[in-house]
């Protein structure tokens, strides 16, 4: 008989995932700023980032807390130490 115990369910971290689109985000508006005349402010460009960063950390974290496993008993028995 065998038995498997599997260790925790690894998701996405949602830090990654916004970081992530703010370099591509930026880096598709240098891009586009070589091919096309564009006109671009950086420091509305910056506050407009800094703005979609910061909703997208706080909506992450909030549905993160939400999809979050609540079994903190049945790990504890797992990693309980047998006397």
């Amino acid at each position: 008989m065998s038995t498997s115990i599997t260790g925790p369910e690894h998701r996405p971290r949602v830090v990654t995932i916004v970081w992530g689109a703010v370099i591509l985000a930026v880096a598709g508006l240098v891009l586009l700023g070589q091919f096309v005349a564009l006109d671009i402010d950086p420091v509305v460009v910056a506050l407009g980032l800094l703005v979609g960063v910061g909703l997208s950390l706080v909506a992450g974290g909030i549905l993160s807390l939400r999809t979050r496993t609540t079994d903190n008993q049945d790990d504890d028995a797992v990693h309980a130490p047998e006397y």
